[in-house]
């Protein structure tokens, strides 16, 4: 087999891989093994590569050994037994042995290309870029190296050729191996590596199929995408299958094995994709992928995912507008010439207040024999955007085309007006919202006096129907008013609303009551004073303070038109000092008059006696006495009894209340109460 000269093209698509994968991937270190095992029911396969073109010419000239070292055998550790599985190293085998395998593996002629050709030049399909571009012009031994690792990837025979496959057929279940992998020699001044992996049959687990397969129908084409993020150590390339007969067969859609791939400056995609072309879009087709692992083993399939072709709409109907007899409708007239043949079944209407936005159906399943359409409930003010649309796809819209009505109508008149104002100025306002679909805003107007020119207050309409205001409270103006008027779209406005009275807060305390005389005689403290000036009182209150003490006691509260009272004091003997304020319907207190003092004798009390009223128990044989208490103060109560016969006698001292239960002693007792003061 000649090989000077020899060209290889392969499809792009297979190019981009680039030149290494999982196991060839360049570590720290110059020279490395790599070796990966696959535990099967009745043997081992181990596959390997060097990182470097260096040891991976190295290997093509001297070769690799491989070594198990039975380590556990039924669960325990046993000593260790060596086997050189390789009587002599396992090099590429003689170029004339890869004719046979060249002629029906394309992987066969790029790994031999890469090994023994004397020239080696790539070139992609179609006219695409050599490979020199898209590997960014690597050396020819790189080339050579990422090439022969690639189609060794691609295909179990083709490593076997290369010498970095090796079947081991002699295990057992029970035993556990630990596999060796090194180059038979080195040349001078290269570092030897050897790679290792520890398994046993018992580890054998079946392939899973490809998963997350799914469908993207498209005009006459379907884009089948599935998992790569989470199967990627499984499978390096794909088998595509179609059924048009519901399953019952299946054929391939690619020649050779599918490697997705992705170039070099992209993120690395999550998903391998296949797109693959279809005679029409009424047939539906069942599909599934079938994985080919490293060691070259086909998956079970995927999970089927049915599909089909959707017709595909890319032309846009012609439309015009305008306003119908006396301007209140819309008519809409379009055409459509369908030059590229497309099915179509219809068309649709949609309607917005915006022209990028909110658009929604008006008219829908319109026949396409159709071409006006007359909006009888019109807005004042809209975008209009048709589509033509089939069973499958819905066409693209139309640029948006916009039609005002003439408009000479105001909203009706803003109602329920209500206002809430408090102490610190604000003016809460609200109104029942306008119902008009035209409507625009709100104007605002306010004016100290209902006789008044009102001012606005808003400098544009406002949306919503609540607006809040700020008054000045430190006025004589006790009232303020308000009205409303609704405006649309077109700036039609209303009539005013109804004017609303609100009452400011009252925040300023009313004048101060003065005293005129102040004096004390046996009848208590005599107090006279000079009213408040203001004119919204509602009360006065006095209160009063003994010398010596902090607190002030409230002693009366009374109406506006009272200018005297006559207070009478618990203790005797005592100064008072008393105060006097005004207070307003608001609640606002006045300052505390200036204070007088007076000092207050009460007049000398004399004891007093009290005849009591007297209940018998004679169940409990208790006798109770209850009286009221006299006028003046009241240090205690004695009690007296007089039996039938007989004289009065003391029976309790020291009483502090009104009441007081005796033993019966005698049912015709008398009794009375002497008050001490």
């Amino acid at each position: 087999m000649k090989l000077r000269g020899f060209k290889i093209t392969i499809y792009l698509f297979i190019i981009c891989w680039g030149v290494t994968t999982g196991l060839n991937a360049q570590d720290k270190l110059e020279h490395e093994m790599r070796l990966l095992a696959r535990p099967l029911p009745d043997s081992i396969v181990l596959r390997w590569a060097p990182t470097s073109y260096q040891l991976w010419l190295n290997g093509n000239e001297y070769g690799y050994h491989v070594t198990r070292t039975t380590i556990i055998k039924n669960g325990k550790y046993i000593k260790e037994k060596t086997t050189r599985l390789t009587k002599q190293p396992l090099k590429p085998r003689l170029l004339a042995e890869w004719e046979a395998l060249v002629d029906k593996n394309d992987y066969a002629g790029v790994a031999a290309q890469a090994i023994y050709g004397d020239g080696f030049e790539v070139e992609a399909g179609d006219g695409e870029a050599s490979m020199i571009d898209i590997i960014n012009r690597s050396t020819e031994q790189e080339n050579r190296f990422g090439f022969a690792l690639f189609a060794a990837d691609q295909s179990p025979e083709v490593a076997q050729y290369s010498g970095l496959w090796l079947a081991d057929k002699n295990v057992k279940p029970g035993e556990k191996y630990l596999y060796k992998v090194f180059p038979a020699q080195v040349a001078e001044g290269m570092t030897s590596d050897t790679a290792v992996f520890f398994t046993g049959v018992d580890e054998y687990m079946p392939l899973s199929p490809p998963a997350n397969v799914k469908a993207e129908a498209g005009d006459k084409m379907v884009t089948l995408t599935w998992d790569k993020q989470y199967q990627s150590e499984l499978y390096n390339s794909f088998w595509v299958e179609r059924s048009s007969d519901k399953g019952q067969s299946f054929r391939r859609l690619n020649d050779v094995p599918l490697v997705n791939t992705t170039p070099e400056g992209y993120d690395e995609a999550n998903f391998h994709f296949y797109v693959d072309s279809l005679p029409d879009n009424e047939t539906a087709f069942l599909y599934r992928v079938i994985g080919i692992s490293l060691f070259g083993e086909l998956s079970p399939a995927s999970k089927e995912v049915s599909a089909k072709g959707i017709f595909m709409i890319s032309s846009v109907p012609k439309m015009t507008a305008k306003t119908g007899p006396q301007g209140q409708t819309v008519v809409l007239n379009w055409e459509f010439s369908n030059d590229k043949q497309e099915k179509v079944d219809g068309y649709r209407i949609y309607r917005s207040e915006k022209f990028d936005s909110g658009f929604k159906i008006l008219a829908d399943k319109l026949p396409l024999i159709s071409q006006q359409y007359v909006d009888m409930q019109p807005m004042s003010n809209a975008y209009y955007r048709i589509q033509a649309f089939n069973h499958d796809f819905d066409g693209p819209q139309s640029i948006p085309i916009m039609m005002q009505l003439v408009d000479s109508i105001p909203p009706k008149v803003p109602v329920g007006l209500q206002a809430e104002a408090d102490t610190s100025g604000l003016v809460r306002i609200q109104w029942t919202a306008n119902t008009e679909k035209d409507l625009f805003g709100y104007r605002v107007y306010r004016a100290n006096s209902s006789r008044e020119e009102f001012s606005q207050l808003t400098s544009e309409a406002i949306p919503v129907n609540a607006y809040v205001d700020t008054i000045n409270l430190k006025t004589l103006t006790k009232e303020v008013f308000y009205k409303v008027v609704a405006v649309d779209k077109r700036q039609n406005k209303s009539d005013f609303s109804e004017v609303l009275k609100v009452e400011r807060p009252d925040i300023v305390p009313p004048a101060s009551p003065i005293f005129k005389k102040a004096s004390a005689d046996e009848k208590g403290v005599y107090l006279s004073w000079a009213q408040s000036a203001s004119n919204d009182v509602e009360q006065q209150i006095i209160y009063r303070n003994a010398k010596g003490s902090q607190a002030w006691t409230l002693v009366v509260s009374l109406p506006t038109d009272s200018i005297h009272y006559t207070d009478i004091p618990s203790q005797t003997g005592t100064i008072y000092r008393y105060i006097i304020m005004a207070v307003d319907k608001a609640g606002n207190e006045s300052k505390p008059a200036k204070p007088v003092a007076v000092k207050y004798n009460a007049p000398i009390q004399k004891d007093v006696w009290i005849t009591p009223e007297v209940k018998y128990n004679k169940r409990k044989g208790l006798v109770e006495l209850s009286w009221e208490k006299p006028e003046g103060d009241v240090k205690e109560y004695w009690v007296y009894e007089k039996k039938q016969g007989g004289s009065w006698e003391l029976k309790k001292t020291n009483i502090r209340i009104c009441k007081l239960l005796l033993n019966i002693t005698n049912n015709e007792s008398e009794y009375r109460v002497l008050s001490k003061n």
